[in-house]
């Protein structure tokens, strides 16, 4: 099996890890300074029990060199996959399977789904249609995955905890190429799911990211502090019941309760959220696809999400004020 994982950030780098120790022929696609340094110095992953590996991964910053790939990763932003599809067409035979690796709600979101979304995309995070257009949604696996890591210095990455990711089609077939993927990633070492509803495993993650991510960009502070201060709590489970609102307007039925999501986040412990390593590197920020893209399905399904509105507008505030210091 030919696997191309596009991206060396700390997912893509957790990826080209683990994957490299089966029998697939893995190869990690980065840009040009990443590839090289990771061709010099490797790849340095520190475990959740602190132990230190230092792996040599297959890495270039040719996707036309590979041909075409069983399976093709997205570990990218969100907003970062238009700049991926250049790099993507290669990779792609008949038969390949494009799996993004993506927070929030996915640019795929809508495919084969009923009004109000009935194949529209969302501008929130395709604002001209264009990955809607030119990645074809039945290559297309969905994906959530709860681990956290986070990069720790130049080539090197931090697994904090968790070792979870679902899969599901993303139009809610019986794809082959989703037993492929739990396979590998059994292989791997992680704890690999299938689900038949990859939407609701969606809504499962973001439940947390939405909440979390943007108060921690407004509080600088880590993950667990964040669930068990009660004013922050409270803050993030107001946010999330509006969210769950939205979502079962589309059919989303949980099987979780708000108060068990915030014990699994808060049990990550002093963690600092990808967004806030974002906010903190100067990059920019996934407000789209986590908080944007949440407002645009609650315009379509009419639901009142005032506190998300609210925090969306004070991150997306902070986030300015600190591009324009730079």
């Amino acid at each position: 099996m030919k696997v191309a994982i596009i991206g060396a950030g700390a997912v893509g780098g957790l990826l080209a890890a683990r994957l490299s120790a089966t029998e697939a022929e893995v190869t990690l696609v980065a840009r040009p300074n990443a590839a090289s340094a990771i061709r010099r110095n490797g790849l340095t992953m520190v475990t959740p029990l602190n132990r230190v590996a230092r792996l040599t991964p297959r890495v270039t910053d040719d996707s036309l060199s590979l041909g075409p790939q069983d399976l093709v990763f997205l570990c990218v932003k969100a907003h970062a996959l238009r700049g991926t599809i250049d790099t993507l067409a290669p990779l792609l035979g008949p038969e390949t399977a494009i799996v993004p690796m993506i927070n929030g709600i996915p640019w795929w979101y809508p495919h084969r789904q009923p009004e109000p979304l009935a194949d529209r995309p969302l501008a929130s995070v395709d604002p001209d249609g264009l990955l809607w257009r030119t990645i074809d949604p039945d290559r297309l696996v969905g994906a959530t995955s709860f681990v956290a890591v986070e990069g720790d210095g130049p080539c090197r990455i931090r697994h904090v905890s968790d070792q979870r990711f679902v899969f599901g089609d993303a139009g809610d077939r019986d794809n082959p190429a989703v037993d492929r993927i739990v396979t590998l990633f059994g292989q791997a070492g992680f704890q690999p799911a299938k689900t038949a509803d990859i939407r609701q495993a969606i809504w499962v993650k973001l439940w947390g990211n939405l909440a979390f991510n943007p108060l921690s960009v407004l509080t600088g502070s880590t993950l667990g502090r964040l669930c068990n201060d009660p004013g922050t709590r409270e803050t993030g489970r107001a946010m999330m019941l509006e969210a769950k609102a939205v979502a079962e307007r589309l059919g989303v039925v949980f099987t979780t309760s708000v108060d068990e999501r915030i014990a699994m986040a808060a049990g990550v412990g002093d963690f600092k959220t990808s967004m806030l390593q974002d906010y903190e590197a100067g990059r920019r920020l996934e407000l789209d696809a986590i908080l944007g893209s949440v407002i645009e399905l609650a315009e379509r399904t009419g639901v009142a999400v005032p506190m998300l509105r609210a925090v969306l507008a004070m991150v997306d505030l902070r986030a300015r004020e600190r591009r324009e210091a730079a």
